[in-house]
């Protein structure tokens, strides 16, 4: 492409697959080191499409590049608790607070955050969000507006933070109300409709994790993440056929046609297809008893380059 900055971007605006889009902020960060907004968007459209190792890895350019990238810092937090990284993702929700909330951070409150024991640093770190929650939008740098243009009376990323670092805790309850207050602000946020979902299921909420999942499906149907989660969830409550049919569609969504623009017969047009989507599916098909199935999918992945 010409300009694959803009192809990304148009492919985004019309909801098209994920795995181009990635590959067009590819192209664009390998033409400019330097394209902070190309670095920010792969990170945040890998970390969609269920490939969150190349996400915190683009993510983390970005905020090296520019230490004030607000929306990096949290999509990198979020993705470091979706690793299992607490430490860093908490150290990241310090650094968005204090870009945007620099009145609730003490001086030098966070200068080593490596050396703090994680359960000091989680509730440090819980206890500044709480106090920028109260605050309320108006003390941020540049105070969020709603959709109709007013200001917001609730910051949503604030709400998001202090859901993770609840979530992360195993408060889902707290969680829960979170990203739901998040939510009222920007009902059409698929994300966010995506991490109630998982919050959600990993209270034993499956049923209502679902209901998440589809809500974020609907918003954006190509959102390779919210359709295996939504497999997962349909495992949980014994739905294994209707979860092999989520998980493969997730599968879909990583495929490629070949370049001669010919559909691929095999899964030799999926391109670096997460783990986790693969072995998720194998389970639901052991599940449903069908050996036959895991014993294929085998085969298919062995041309997964």
């Amino acid at each position: 492409h010409a300009d694959p900055m803009a192809e990304g971007l148009a492919i985004l605006a019309r909801q098209g697959n994920l795995t181009d889009a990635a590959l067009c902020f590819e192209a664009a960060v390998q033409r400019d080191p330097d394209n902070n907004e190309g670095w920010t968007l792969l990170g945040q459209v890998q970390a969609e499409n269920e490939k969150e190792l190349p996400a915190i890895a683009a993510l983390q350019r970005a905020v090296q590049q520019a230490p004030q990238n607000a929306r990096a810092l949290m999509a990198l937090a979020v993705s470091y608790t979706n690793e299992g990284r607490d430490r860093p993702s908490y150290a990241t929700l310090g650094r968005w607070l204090q870009v945007q909330y620099p009145s609730m951070v003490p001086e030098g409150a966070l200068d080593d955050p490596a050396a703090m024991r994680g359960d000091a640093l989680h509730d440090r770190m819980t206890q500044y969000y709480i106090a920028a929650a109260r605050a309320g939008p108006q003390a941020r740098v540049l105070p969020p507006r709603d959709a109709s243009g007013a200001p917001a009376d609730i910051d949503a990323d604030v709400q998001i933070g202090l859901g993770v670092l609840f979530y992360n805790s195993g408060a889902y309850d707290k969680a829960v109300d979170c990203f739901r207050a998040a939510l009222r602000q920007d009902p059409q946020n698929h994300l966010l409709w995506n991490r109630l979902g998982a919050t959600l299921a990993n209270s034993g909420q499956s049923e209502d994790a679902i209901e998440a999942y589809e809500r974020a499906l609907a918003l954006k149907p190509r959102f390779t993440r919210a359709r295996y989660n939504l497999g997962v969830s349909c495992i949980s409550i014994g739905c294994y056929k209707q979860a092999a049919e989520h998980l493969l569609d997730a599968l879909s969504l990583h495929e490629r046609p070949p370049a001669d623009g010919a559909r691929p017969t095999t899964h030799a047009g999926i391109r670096h297809v997460s783990s986790s989507l693969w072995e998720t599916l194998r389970r639901a098909f052991i599940l449903m008893d069908r050996r036959d199935l895991v014993d294929r999918s085998y085969s298919a992945d062995a041309s997964v380059d």
